[in-house]
C-alpha cells in the first residue's frame, strides 16, 4: 500500500518553517537602526541620503538572507559547507560590487555617502548572519542518552 501524498509536506514547507525564524530575526536586527540611520542621512543630505540608507539596508538585507537560504537548503546534503561558502560569496560580493559600482558612478546616491551605509549594514548583518548560519549548521543535540 503506497503512502497518500498528501502525508509528506512539499518540501518547500520544510524550507519555510527552518527559515523563518532566522530571516525574522535578520529583519529585526536591520530595522531596528535604520530610523536612526535613514534620519542621520536626511540631515546630512536630504531625500536622497533617505533613499541611500534604505537601498543600502535592503540590498545588505536580500544578500544575507539569500546566504541563509542556502544554508539551510543544503544543511542536510554533503554539500552544506560549499553552500554555506557561496552564501558568504553573495552575502560579500553582491553588496560590495554594487557599492562600489555605486560609488564609481559618482552620483547622487554616492555624494549622499551610500557606500559608508552599505558598509555599516554590511557589517551588522555580517555579525547577524553569522550567528545564525552558525545555529542553523550545529548538529542536533543528542537527547538520548546510553544506560
Amino acid at each position: 500500500m503506497k503512502p497518500d501524498p498528501s502525508d509528506n509536506p512539499p518540501p518547500t514547507t520544510h524550507l519555510l518553517s527552518q527559515l523563518w525564524r532566522p530571516a525574522l530575526a535578520l529583519m529585526i536586527a536591520v530595522a531596528l537602526p535604520t530610523p536612526l540611520i535613514a534620519w542621520y542621512a536626511q540631515t546630512q543630505h536630504g531625500v536622497i541620503g533617505v533613499q541611500a540608507a534604505l537601498i543600502a539596508a535592503l540590498l545588505c538585507l536580500g544578500s544575507s538572507l539569500g546566504a541563509l537560504t542556502l544554508i539551510v537548503m543544503y544543511k542536510q546534503t554533503p554539500f552544506g559547507l560549499h553552500a554555506a561558502l557561496a552564501g558568504v560569496g553573495l552575502r560579500t560580493g553582491l553588496p560590495l560590487a554594487i557599492g562600489a559600482f555605486l560609488k564609481q558612478a559618482d552620483g547622487p546616491l554616492a555624494q549622499a555617502g551610500v557606500f559608508g551605509m552599505i558598509m555599516v549594514y554590511y557589517l551588522l548583518t555580517l555579525l547577524v548572519e553569522t550567528i545564525l548560519a552558525a545555529r542553523l549548521l550545529q548538529p542536533a543535540a543528542n537527547v538520548s542518552k546510553a544506560s
